[in-house]
């Protein structure tokens, strides 16, 4: 029975999110892989890992791990990076490499507008034969699918000084879906996730910052969804805040910064809908490590969303 609860759960929140492209609960903090314009925004040498076990407690839920790694490249204004990943839910895996470009254009001496593009490959591949199926000799459920190999793109810009930020991007223009025994490449307007966030900060007694942004996800045919975050910069060493992500979960965040260079993120998700009765919620960490250089790239900007 718990088995039939977790594949129905697994199943109708797939089917019911699949408009909308799947966030980490740090993007604030590495926004690479929803817009490619933040490559080289640390202005420094950045490397990011991080690990996501979602509802946790089934088995076959969803996990991720992830490294970035970016840098602006000295005497320039562009910037560099790579990333990897891999995703896991249930018996589909799928591990990602790709690379991202960004340019930096000195606006005024306040702001700047970053213009970025990334692309890559997914490898992706349905391990069936893990399944327990009634029927045998079912060669749809019994058979693992083939390797897919697809690539993917994504494009964004980035608008920002001191106080503030504005962000849009297109991540993963492309989508895939599996039918008649192979992956297929689908490249349709309707399913492209556009997102727009924005941000301020307010900057209080005693080092104090208030950080408010949001960040709106809308694909056609599909509801839109809304992130409200709100984070406090408590001192030069603690920042804490929480999050609502629309009709899917309520998330808190603490970010400790060990040294100027190193820190690590925890964020821990609680569901907004029937699962939470079968799960202790989504947890997430990442550490974060910056080789601090100078470069031609510096200049005022709005760290975080």
């Amino acid at each position: 029975m718990r088995k039939l609860i977790v594949i129905i759960s697994l199943m109708s929140c797939i089917n019911a999110k699949a408009q909308h492209l799947p966030l980490q609960s740090q993007y604030m903090y590495n926004a690479i892989a929803l817009n490619p314009a933040y490559t080289g925004s640390e202005d420094a040498f950045s490397i990011v890992g991080t690990f996501r076990a979602q509802w946790l407690g089934f088995s076959g839920a969803p996990t991720t791990q992830s490294l970035t790694a970016h840098a602006p490249l000295k005497g320039m204004k562009s910037a560099v990076g790579l990333q990897f990943f891999a995703d896991q839910i249930g018996v589909t895996r799928n591990t990602g490499i790709f690379g991202s470009y960004a340019y930096r254009l000195q606006v005024s001496q306040n702001s700047s507008l970053a213009f970025g593009a990334s692309g890559g490959i997914n490898f992706i591949k349905n391990n069936f034969s893990e399944l327990q199926g009634n029927d045998s000799d079912d060669e749809t459920i019994m058979n693992d699918s083939p390797l897919g190999i697809l690539p993917d793109i994504s494009i964004g810009l980035n608008y920002y000084s001191k106080k503030f930020f504005i962000s849009a991007s297109v991540p993963m223009f492309l989508s895939h879906r599996f039918d008649g025994g192979k992956f297929k490449i689908e490249n349709n307007f309707k399913n492209y996730n556009f997102m727009l966030g924005g941000g301020y900060v307010f900057k209080l007694k005693n080092d104090i910052e208030i950080k408010p942004s949001m960040l709106t996800k809308y694909r056609i045919n599909a509801a839109p969804q809304f992130d409200f975050n709100l984070m406090s910069k408590l001192n030069k060493t603690i920042e804490i805040g929480a999050s609502y992500r629309t009709s899917e979960a309520i998330i808190g965040l603490v970010k400790v910064n060990i040294t100027e260079q190193f820190s690590f993120m925890y964020s821990a998700g609680i569901p907004l809908n029937s699962i939470l009765k079968y799960t202790f919620g989504s947890h997430e960490l990442s550490l974060k490590y910056n080789f601090l250089y100078k470069s031609k790239m510096t200049s005022p900007r709005f760290l975080g969303w």
